[in-house]
């Protein structure tokens, strides 16, 4: 019997796209580009995550950056960290990027605020614009 890590995410979370009706989200909406997302989870405490960004085409090629940052005890954002970043070209496709837990390191100007694991706040920003009908999530790493 091989051993594994809990997996902390075990749906894809949205940070950019639509969200259908569902039993976690109880109505249909949309994320926007930069939208702060509590993830309940830390992902410095999981072994690691997927970034999955995809869009079926756009007029010119798309970067999406995934930031991450420690939920602080007054509820506000820490520093936030770049933890991945990503390109996918105009003609549309599907990226994903694998990210370790044990490799996101807080931003020492909040060291003192916080204790790890912290990492629950993210946000993917989407440049130069969002293209209809693109998704960036995070998900649970399946090692397949």
């Amino acid at each position: 019997m091989t051993s594994q890590a809990t997996r902390l995410l075990d749906a894809q979370t949205v940070l950019v796209g639509w969200i259908n009706h569902s039993a976690t989200d109880c109505y249909e909406h949309t994320r926007s580009s930069g939208d702060v997302v509590n993830l309940g989870t830390d992902l410095d405490a999981a072994s690691s995550v997927v970034l999955v960004a995809s869009h079926p085409g756009h007029s010119e090629a798309v970067t999406v950056t995934l930031e991450l940052a420690p939920l602080l005890a007054d509820g506000n954002a820490g520093s936030w960290i770049t933890a991945a970043a990503v390109a996918i070209p105009a003609a549309g496709g599907k990226v994903e990027a694998i990210i370790s837990g044990a490799a996101l390191l807080i931003n020492p100007a909040d060291s003192t605020l916080i204790t790890p694991p912290c990492l629950r706040l993210a946000r993917a920003t989407v440049s130069p614009a969002t293209p209809v009908g693109m998704t960036v999530a995070l998900t649970a790493n399946q090692g397949l």
